[in-house]
């Protein structure tokens, strides 16, 4: 039973987690990206594409089927969920790893156009 309240907390937490800083900050502007600006070559899955629709509680404790139900759909959710945000995870630190492997090409060639120059500079 303690595993559940935790299962449940957690759901809670996470289906309240983008409501609650949601309250406190003024509503922004949805800012438009230039398509060009972009190294995906699709649109990044949302999330409720890629999860199953958040379980809805049962109208009782009474019905023991319907609140096993519940707490498998609740289970099975929160399971998509963190497959999720591991892949997001996973993607994030690539798209780092590529940014700063471009990054270092260009210090390099940077460092090597202007010592380039400064070698073959008229003295």
């Amino acid at each position: 039973m303690k595993k559940q309240w935790k299962i449940l907390t957690l759901a809670a937490l996470l289906a309240l987690g983008p409501f609650s800083t949601g309250f406190a900050a003024e509503k922004q502007e949805e800012v438009s990206v230039d398509p060009a600006a972009t190294n995906m070559p699709g649109v990044y899955v949302a999330l409720e594409e890629a999860v199953p629709p958040m379980p809805v509680k049962p109208a009782s404790l009474q019905d023991a089927k319907a609140v096993t139900a519940y707490v498998a759909a609740v289970d099975k959710y929160l399971q998509a969920l963190q497959k999720y945000v591991d892949g997001t995870t996973n993607d994030l630190n690539r798209i780092i790893d590529e940014r700063n492997k471009a990054i270092a090409a260009a210090t390099k060639v940077t460092e090597e156009y202007n010592a380039f120059f400064e070698a073959n500079k008229k003295k």
